[in-house]
Order: structure tokens, then sequence, then C-alpha cells
């Protein structure tokens, strides 16, 4: 047993590899370049809209006009391209906050509180303060997650997990009003301080995923797992309650605000699917999702969704290889979303699982096959700006 404990240990710190990687500097050169890269992407994703929207008008006005829009009281304008979708969600909540009976209840309250904390940098108008912090947010995000990557897997496959996390189809979203930016940034710094074992920073962010999207919750079984890997005294424990106090504090402010604790899991019954645990049970349900007629792309029949749920499923042994916690959190932050909502925005959700594209850069970052990396960020970047002259014209993305 004690043999089987020491074996246990050495992967851990394999897989973290702390001691080789600790003294990796934030503000490296690589990060700086980084930077650089990150933010001449952003402007050329704003650019490559404005020629869209000015040059080639294709606006869906009859998706506009069957759900929350914004601005709600006005007919379409320019800023109405860059908050589609759940974007106009965020921001009525926002600007009006919860309401019993309405379908913008389904979305969790972190993100539109700070948009709305931040419009007082804003002058009250909170759609500059949603573009601005989603875009501040996942630059963040992005840097950390190189950092972390470096830290823990060497440089080159943190070059490689970081191109392929920017050319992913559903990067678009850290350009707009939607909460990826924030979630991304709080579960990195969430592993980053879980293989650093800052335990009480863990139990700080641990409290605010699950007040950001539904998936927060389950850091918990990552967390668990790292605890018992490291045999971490009864004190590290402690971490554990700050997921479950985000998650009662998200059922509490529902509550106050509605009236009803469970306002939002009610709320899903607005959307196709109607995503629920319970659908995790419906095994005839899932397959007939899963292999029911597909057309490239769509809300419900998309078979890029499908694809990246098998991707993610062929990945799930070199990630348990990797690192077991990463696959335990890729299991329920991968997997549960394509169940319980049967692939209804899983290329956005899947993004999220962020393992899978460290996975990727080790798989495809390779002297024998390094082409193959940059091959798939190619076609990954075509299919992202496909997604974002559909994004901003009210076309289904994720």
């Amino acid at each position: 047993m004690a043999e089987e404990n020491r074996e246990s240990d050495c992967e851990v710190q394999s897989s973290i590899r702390n001691d080789r990687l600790g003294c990796v500097r934030f503000w490296s050169p690589a990060r700086r370049k980084l930077l650089g890269l990150v933010l001449g992407i952003k402007a050329a994703t704003f650019v490559l809209a404005l020629c869209a929207i000015t040059l080639f008008p294709a606006f869906n006005q009859r998706e506009y006009t069957q759900d929350i829009h914004w601005p709600r009281e006005a007919p379409p304008t320019l800023a109405t391209h860059f908050a589609t979708w759940d974007g106009a969600h965020y921001l009525f909540l926002s600007e009006e906050g919860y309401q019993r009976g309405s379908a913008s209840c389904a979305f969790y309250p972190l993100w539109p509180y700070l948009i709305r904390a931040s419009s007082w940098l804003t002058l009250g108008d909170h759609f500059i303060a949603g573009i601005l912090l989603a875009n501040v947010l996942s630059l963040a995000a992005v840097l950390v997650f190189h950092y972390f990557v470096e830290r823990h897997h060497g440089r080159s496959t943190a070059n490689g997990a970081a191109a392929l996390l920017l050319a992913y189809p559903g990067a678009i979203f850290f350009s707009f009003i939607y909460t990826e930016s924030l979630f991304l940034l709080l579960v990195v710094l969430f592993f980053l301080c879980l293989f650093q074992e800052r335990y009480v920073w863990v139990g700080v962010i641990g409290f605010f995923l699950p007040l950001t999207k539904a998936v927060g919750v389950f850091c918990i079984f990552p967390l668990l797992l790292q605890l018992w890997l490291k045999r971490e005294r009864w004190r590290a424990y402690l971490a554990y309650y700050g997921p479950l106090l985000g998650y009662a504090a998200y059922f509490g402010i529902m509550y106050g605000t509605t009236g009803n604790a469970l306002e939002g899991f009610e709320a899903q019954r607005f959307y196709p699917n109607q995503p629920s645990i319970a659908n995790l049970f419906d095994v005839p349900g899932f397959l007939a999702h899963l292999f029911m007629p597909l057309r490239l792309h769509g809300m419900l029949d998309s078979a890029l969704d499908r694809g990246l749920f098998l991707l993610l499923l062929a990945c799930l042994y070199p990630m348990w290889r990797l690192n077991k916690v990463y696959f335990v959190y890729a299991c329920f932050v991968g997997l549960v979303p394509a169940a319980s909502s049967w692939f209804l925005s899983y290329t956005r959700n899947v993004m999220m699982c962020f393992p899978l594209f460290i996975v990727l850069a080790h798989l495809l970052d390779r002297k024998d096959r390094g082409f193959l990396l940059w091959y798939v960020v190619a076609l990954s970047g075509a299919f992202q700006i496909w997604f974002l002259l559909r994004h901003i014209n009210f076309v289904w993305t994720a």
C-alpha cells in the first residue's frame, strides 16, 4: 500500500511538474507576444464584423423579433449586431434584473451583475460595459491559460494549446457579451491555485464558478480528486465548501429576485431540448439526438456539435494518462452538457473544457506531425470566421 501511495504521488507530481516548471514568470517574452497576438485578433474580429455589417447586410429579422432583443424598445442598431442571442439576455438581466416567468432566468447571475457594476464606469451604458468586460476578461483568460500550461506542460505545449483555443470556432464569444470570458478566467485560475496548493483561493474562486455557469459546480470533483491524490490534511478540504456555498448563493439570488429558488431551472422550458439533468438518464433520447439526420451546423441538428463530442470522447484516454484531475473535470464539464441538453450549444459549451486543448496540443505538437497542429488551427480559424458572420446577423451559431 505504501508503495502504491508513493507511485500515485509521483504520478501527480509528474503530471503537473511543479518542481521543474514552477519558476516560470508570468510576464515573459512569450506572454508579451501572445498579448499582441490576442489584441490583433480582437481588432481583426471587430473590423471584419463592421465590414460585413456595412457591405453585406443580412440581419435575420425573424429571429430577432422572436426573443428578448437589444435594444428592447427601439429598432435594431449597429450595436444590435454585437448583442445577439444570449448577449441580449445578459443585457436585459443587467438592466432590469430577474423577473419571474422570464426566459432570461435560465442564465446565471454573476456575469450580468458584473456588467451592471461596471456600467458605472461607462456612464450607465451596459452595452459598452459588457463589450469591454468580455474582451478584457478573455484577454486575461488566454494569458493565464498560456502561463498555466507552460508552467505545468512546457512552452511548446502552451503555444500550441493557446493557438488551438484562439482559433477555435467558439472563441468568437470571447469578443461578445457572453459569460465564457469570465468562466474561462475563473476556472483556469481555479486549477492554477489548486495545483499550487493555495486552497483558500481555490475556495474563493470556487464560490464564483457556480454563479457564472451551470457547470461551475462541477469543479468540486477535480478538487476532491486532487486533494485525495495529494493526501492533504482535513483543513484543505474546507475549500470544498466554496463551490457549495456558491451554488447555495445562486438559489438564494433566484429566490430573492423571483420568489422561486428553482426559477432558473424552470425557465429551461423556454428553450429547445429543455436542458435538464433528467436528460442524463434518458439514454434512448440521447442516442436518438446523436444519430439523427444532420446538417453542418444548426441549433438542434449540428454535425459540428456531434463531431466535437466524439473528439472529446477520443481524447479522454490521453487526458487520463496526462492528468487524472483533467480527466475528471472533462467528464463533468465536457460530457454532462452534451447529455443534459442533447447537444444544444455544445460547440460553445465544450470550449470551457480547457484540458481538451492541452491534450490536442500534446498530440499534435510533435516534430513528426507538427504540420497537423497548424492545419487544425487554420481549419478552425476558417470556421471561426464563418461563425462570426452568422452570429452578428442573428443566425444561430452556438
